[in-house]
């Protein structure tokens, strides 16, 4: 039966990741990039850049800013900044449930697409999460429509940052490996019935602590035994007669 990955070990593959992915968010994310960011999302704008304009429109789906802005409502910062936040927790938490069911040796793949299926699942819940505490939508939300819309983004920004989780998320497997298989060795030792190495040990020899009578007569009952052996082994095979019975009639019979 195949083993899958310990909670321990599940969750030190879900941090690492998680980690990844928050600093992902910290280091492009930011308002401090947000005119890169709009200058190489938009198809012929002012850069040359435009090849990489969807990449980076995805990855800007969870844009967050450190201050507000002049005017700017309380609720709208708040649920600009709590998406990212939202997306990290879900991904961690997402993460260790997928580790549960992939196997604790050979599940590199599974833990690999697993991890970025729940990077774009937990993006697509957190920008609607951040999007209800903004307070956005007004008549799209009644209809659904902003709904699909969060969620396209949610999974485009996976679609992009995913792979970068999933492959975290992989070297953290295969470095907790070994220490894995070393754990499960301690926890479950070998039955000492399955190593046939210790059988020598229990010999029954005349100097044997299991040999029949007690240690300080092992000497003797060791050489009764031996020379029995020999003495039956090298005596001529006999046949026993049976004893005559005393016949009154002296061998003849009386018809």
């Amino acid at each position: 039966m195949t083993q899958n990955i310990s909670a321990r070990r599940g969750a030190a593959i879900a941090g690492f990741a998680a980690l990844v992915l928050l600093v992902l968010l910290a280091a492009f994310d930011n308002q401090w990039t947000g005119h890169w960011r709009e200058g190489r999302a938009a198809e012929g704008g002012d850069t040359t850049h435009s090849w990489i304009a969807a990449p980076v429109r995805g990855l800007s789906a969870l844009a967050w800013r450190a201050t507000k802005e002049t005017g700017e409502p309380s609720r709208l910062f708040f649920g600009t900044l709590a998406a990212p936040v939202i997306a990290v927790v879900l991904t961690f938490l997402l993460l260790m449930l997928v580790c549960r069911g992939v196997g604790a040796v050979r599940g590199r793949w599974s833990l690999f697409l697993g991890a970025w299926f729940v990077t774009g699942l937990a993006a697509a819940v957190a920008l609607i999460v951040g999007t209800s505490i903004a307070g956005m939508g007004g008549a799209q939300a009644k209809r659904g429509d902003i709904y699909y819309a969060l969620t396209s983004s949610g999974l485009a920004f996976g679609l992009f940052a995913g792979w970068l989780v999933g492959f975290v998320a992989v070297l953290v497997y295969g470095s907790t490996e070994v220490a894995e298989e070393d754990r499960t060795t301690r926890e479950y030792p070998t039955s000492p019935l399955e190593d046939y190495s210790d059988y020598s040990d229990y010999s029954f020899s005349p100097t044997s602590p299991y040999s029949s009578g007690s240690s300080g007569s092992s000497g003797s009952s060791g050489s009764a035994s031996s020379s029995y052996s020999s003495e039956s082994v090298n005596a001529p095979t006999e046949i026993a007669t049976p004893p005559q019975e005393n016949d009154p009639y002296g061998g003849a019979r009386p018809y």
